[in-house]
């Protein structure tokens, strides 16, 4: 076979880097839920040509991050109540498999152990009163749970329900949620700790019971004030 030489494939192309800040704006509810995205405005906004443009929309819809309208064009999800059901029930099926595979397997101490780190440093944004800091040293714990699982296909699964939960929590950031955010994760820590597959599951079912009430009690109300915190 002839040595032909091949051009190295470079590690982030434009479209990549326009899909990540075009999912951070979606996430972080600066493109606000029901939003008509337009190609032509996204690539005047970020200073690229509508090439790029399309092909990140077309894997966010993809994702199922975005919508796609017949005749219409590319649209942010409005979330409502069911979503909130739906999006904890798929939540609970991943990270329960996640953490009796963690636990099972005897890795529930080394886990809980590193998960203590982001405890820490939730009590102290907590004690700040940093609540969006809080809910991402949240997303973190859940997404380092799922990752000790060892399984691809589970962290790719959470990964698509983890955007779909900081566009829950955007959409809810200035309603009342509750205070103990802290405490419920150590629960889960030490229930990762007991070396109980069936402990640790009956654990994270209590806190997404807490978690899915609190954010419909979130949806309920139209006035409020102040950063929220969410437990997720």
């Amino acid at each position: 076979m002839a040595n032909h030489p091949i051009e190295p494939i470079r590690r982030s192309t434009l479209s990549s880097i326009v899909t990540e800040r075009l999912r951070e704006l979606v996430t972080n509810g600066t493109l606000e839920p029901g939003a008509q995205l337009s190609e032509v405005e996204l690539a005047k906004r970020f200073g690229v040509s509508r090439g790029p443009i399309r092909e990140a929309l077309q894997r966010l819809v993809q994702e199922g991050l975005l919508r796609s309208e017949q005749h219409r064009g590319v649209f942010i999800p409005t979330m409502n109540e069911d979503d909130i059901a739906d999006v904890y029930l798929a939540r609970e099926a991943i990270e329960g498999a996640a953490m009796r595979q963690a636990v099972a397997s005897g890795r529930g101490r080394e886990l809980a152990d590193r998960l203590r780190t982001l405890i820490r440093q939730m009590r102290q944004a907590a004690a700040n009163s940093r609540w969006s800091r809080v809910a991402e040293l949240d997303m973190r714990f859940h997404a380092d749970m799922v990752g000790s699982a060892g399984s691809p296909r589970l962290a790719r699964m959470f990964a698509a329900l983890a955007d779909e939960t900081k566009i829950l929590l955007a959409m809810t950031a200035s309603r009342p949620g509750r205070d103990d955010p802290v405490e419920e994760h150590e629960a889960l820590l030490l229930a990762l700790e007991t070396g109980d597959p069936e402990a640790a599951t009956a654990a994270l079912e209590h806190h997404f019971d807490h978690s899915r009430e609190t954010m419909r009690r979130q949806f309920d109300l139209r006035d409020g004030g102040g950063e929220d915190a969410s437990v997720v």
